[in-house]
């Protein structure tokens, strides 16, 4: 197949499954071309040196002009919008031109389902990793949720301002949401990477999506074990939605308050992050952040600890459970989300509800067992190596992509 790639992804699991997918589709020797305004992530994947990169600058603002919070007020497309249409047709424009076979698109950072689809004519399919979440979970809070009542506070400047603010974000919300439906209606298939993630595209959008499982590169993530050291790891991306707070608060309950917790993260909110070392200093938990690690510094970080702690609220997949798992390490996790298509309890990690005392009993379980450890860490490893792997990952796309030729 000739191949057209288009994503707008940051570092992360988005762009770790894209980079697996085309290097795997390149080594079963299809013709990919990438299309993108950063084609490698901001340096994060390794994209094959015979692969043709399209390098599409997207003229992104930071600031949102009053112009624009106007017309926002009537449905109307921000600049920044019309700028992502304005790249999407400029890659679309290429790719018509260009003999391509299908389409392989990928998410949008900033507005998850993509305007590609509108432009290009040939058959074309979208791995979409999560509809924009802060529509349709609360973060803490639903986006929708109303502000305090005007009652006694209409005459008041300092009432209006915020409610012009709020009028001005809930429209613009909508309107991305009108969008982000007429874009996802726009592809002839929508790949996802959990039962979970589709459940979640058919409330979002209305519409079903496919299950196209991913896989793990156990070249890379692979037991190193020098020495296990007393600490707990945590991977992901230091937001809010991560939950880092309820394993701070969880590590707080273990018997034995000697243990670290090691959080590994590409990004980092830097307020929420000081906000989470006063917690962990406050409540007597050694806590410490890593960020841009390598992957060989990873691979040693997840055979090293004791285990993993996965606190992400709803993650539609996963990658860093079954990384840990790669690397021997038994995982602690939440009931939810797709994690629940990955773990299996009592035999590669823990599946908990979100009580601090409970996911510290387990940690409590793991960290007093060596031989417990052992023997799940063993069956982790052969599991991902078994039933996640590369070439079941290639398989799965690929077929896909070839379904709608």
């Amino acid at each position: 197949m000739k191949i057209a790639i288009w994503h707008n992804l940051p570092s992360g699991g988005g762009s770790r499954a894209l980079n697996y997918h085309l290097n795997g589709l390149h080594q079963r020797g299809h013709q990919i071309e990438i299309w993108s305004n950063s084609p490698d992530a901001d340096g994060f994947m390794q994209i094959p040196a015979d692969i043709k990169i399209h390098k599409i600058t997207y003229n992104r603002t930071k600031e949102t002009s009053l112009l624009d919070k106007f017309k926002s007020f009537f449905f109307e497309k921000d600049q920044n919008m019309l700028e992502m249409e304005i790249h999407c047709k400029r890659c679309a424009d290429e790719i018509n031109a260009s003999g391509f076979d299908v389409l392989f698109a990928n998410s949008c950072f900033f507005y998850a389902v993509p305007f590609i689809g509108q432009y290009v004519k040939i058959p074309k399919v979208l791995y979409l990793g999560e509809p924009y979440r802060f529509f349709y979970e609360s973060l803490p809070r639903l986006v929708w949720e109303a502000l305090p009542g005007a009652a006694g506070k209409v005459l008041r400047r300092s009432y209006w301002l915020p409610f012009l603010e709020d009028l001005w974000v809930e429209r613009r919300n909508r309107l991305q949401m009108r969008e982000e439906r007429q874009n996802y209606e726009a592809f002839d298939k929508i790949l996802v990477n959990s039962i979970y993630s589709a459940e979640s595209c058919l409330k979002a959008y209305g519409s079903p999506a496919e299950v196209c499982y991913l896989g793990i590169d156990t070249d890379i993530f692979k037991a190193n074990p020098i020495e296990k050291s007393d600490y707990v790891i945590g991977l992901g991306n230091f937001f809010v939605n991560k939950n880092p707070h309820l394993a701070i608060k969880a590590m707080a309950q273990m018997k034995n308050n000697g243990i670290k917790l090691v959080w590994v993260a590409n990004m980092v909110n830097q307020i929420y992050a000081e906000e989470m070392q006063t917690l962990a200093k406050q409540i007597g938990v050694s806590f410490e952040i890593k960020t841009m690690v390598s992957d060989t510094e990873l691979v040693d970080l997840l055979s090293n600890a004791l285990c993993m702690i996965y606190t992400s609220q709803l993650e539609p997949f996963g990658f860093a459970p079954l990384e840990a798992n790669a690397c021997g390490t038994p995982v602690i996790s939440l009931q939810e989300g797709g994690v629940k298509e990955t773990i299996i309890p009592n035999k590669n990690g823990f599946l908990s509800d979100r009580n601090p005392v409970n996911l510290a009993k387990y940690l409590d379980r793991l960290s007093e067992n060596s031989e417990l450890r052992k023997e799940m860490g063993i069956f982790a490893a052969e599991y991902v190596r078994t039933e996640w792997t590369l070439q079941k990952c290639t398989d799965n796309i690929e077929n896909a992509l070839k379904s709608v030729l």
